[in-house]
């Protein structure tokens, strides 16, 4: 690549292709990065939910099954650029939004990623509060009633410092996020494990626990809740979805990726599905009804060093997921914007400092209302992950013109740096989708909305570019049809 040819304002060094030197990344590092991912406290109680409402363990573990082989599919596909040119999310997308355009969805989804930190960040913090709550007697006293914005001083403090912790990690780079989610996925085992020995004690055996039957008795009752449920675990992950070529960009090889992400997905998180399952199910078998919050679990061991390990592994694993999930891709998108004066770092810091201004703790008092927020925002990057397997898979045969992206005036510049046919089929993917939350009707669409958003935007964009071919794609089907023709 002559970078002397591209424009300075969509390129920098953290932008441009990674260096075959430089791509080192192997199967286990993947599968560590969905380990960091996957174990943590939110999955813990999303697989809980599942028993809380009624299901059978059976029924939970074929949920997670069928979500996960999905995310593994939608990961591995759309990592493939990733691997094979080595560039990130926000200039992958410039070949179907254009060079200008690409920055709206990048933006998007570094929105819903920086809301994402400050909430994780936040739920971090009260395990760490728990922790200096029983290591020092004074510390729930510390500062009197003074506060900021309703959170005390204990409490502000927690918060800053493990917000800390993660941007400590962030700021060695993408290498040290590599090493760091190797040890701290597998080290939640640990803990999870512990908790599974316990609930087989409490409840007798895994016999008792897993015999337990589901509200949900005839295969009517359900069908809509399976495919409900597995919507929202593909839900939780859609937006990784998007930007998982930030991390195949890293790769050594398609093939390091591919069985990387497999036994991230579904391999782990078959088994952390099951460590959840036990715990829940083995608390419903004992106590009569089912404890999906792993935090209120802690408080049955009455060992103040178990208690310690326990809650240090989990902000670990908080730090994990969200360097991984919820700054890796802001830092590429904000660099992607401004790339002359912000390169990856930059991006992170500033992520992290927006997620400051968020004020998680106010929104967390809300937090039904803030998480359907987000969760539609992020029901409408569902469509742009239509797009991105359009384009790249159907459209372009999985070839990219890679100089060309760096190009103010170039194959992808569309008009004007924007291609109308991936913001049209967006848009229509996005409106088809989210529409059931506001007419009753058509909630069925809303609870497969990540399916059905996909699904239309694909559709459509490959429809509008068959229809109305952009000049560059027009001249090189001329060219084909005429070479045909000529043999």
């Amino acid at each position: 690549m002559e970078t002397n040819k591209l424009s300075p304002s969509l390129s920098n060094t953290d932008l441009l292709p990674v260096k075959p030197e430089e791509r080192t990344w192997k199967a286990f590092n993947f599968a560590s990065i969905w380990m960091g991912c996957i174990h943590n406290i939110p999955t813990y109680a999303t697989v809980g939910g599942l028993i809380a409402i009624g299901m059978s363990p059976w029924q939970v573990l074929a949920v997670i099954l069928v979500a996960s082989l999905i995310l593994y599919a939608a990961l591995s596909l759309n990592g493939h650029a990733g691997a094979k040119y080595a560039i990130p999310f926000p200039v992958f997308i410039r070949s179907s939004y254009g060079v200008l355009g690409a920055n709206v969805p990048a933006l998007l989804r570094g929105f819903v990623a920086i809301m994402w930190f400050g909430i994780q960040a936040f739920a971090g913090s009260t395990a760490l509060n728990i922790l200096l709550l029983n290591v020092w007697d004074g510390w729930g006293t510390l500062g009197g009633d003074w506060n900021l914005l309703g959170l005390h001083l204990p409490g502000l403090l927690s918060f800053l410092l493990f917000w800390g912790l993660n941007v400590l990690v962030l700021h060695h780079g993408m290498e040290s996020i590599k090493k760091f989610e190797v040890w701290a996925g597998p080290l939640v085992y640990v803990v999870f494990g512990g908790m599974v020995w316990w609930a087989i004690d409490i409840a007798g055996g895994l016999g008792p626990i897993y015999a337990q039957a589901s509200k949900f008795q005839s295969f009517g009752d359900l069908f809509w809740v399976f495919v409900a449920s597995v919507t929202g675990i593909i839900g939780i992950w859609a937006t990784l979805i998007l930007n998982i070529p930030d991390f195949t960009r890293f790769a050594k090889s398609q093939k390091e990726q591919i069985k990387g992400q497999f036994w991230g997905l579904p391999g782990t998180f078959i088994l952390f599905a099951f460590a959840s399952i036990t715990v829940t199910s083995g608390s419903q078998v004992a106590f009569g009804t089912p404890i999906w919050d792993v935090v209120e679990i802690l408080k049955y061991f009455n060992h103040p060093f178990i208690i310690a390990v326990s809650v240090i592994t989990l902000c670990m694993a908080s730090v994990s997921v969200n360097v991984a999930a919820n700054i890796v891709s802001p830092a590429y998108d904000l660099a992607n914007l401004f790339p002359k004066w912000i390169t990856f770092k930059r991006g992170g810091y500033i992520a992290a400092i927006l997620s400051l201004l968020t004020v998680p703790w106010k929104m967390m008092e809300q937090s039904t209302s803030i998480f359907a927020f987000l969760g539609t925002i992020g029901g409408a990057l569902g469509p742009v992950a239509g797009v991105m397997f359009a384009d790249y898979f159907i459209i372009r045969k999985r070839t990219l013109e890679v100089d060309e992206l760096y190009k103010l005036n170039g194959k992808y510049t569309y008009y004007k740096g924007y291609n109308y046919r991936a913001f049209v089929a967006t848009a229509i993917g996005a409106f088809v989708s989210l529409i059931g939350q506001f007419v009753p009707s058509l909630k069925y669409l809303y609870d497969i909305s990540w399916f059905v958003g996909v699904l239309f935007a694909f559709v459509t964009y490959i429809a509008l570019m068959r229809l109305h071919p952009p000049a560059a794609i027009a001249i090189n089907e001329s060219k084909e049809s005429l070479i045909e023709k000529t043999v």
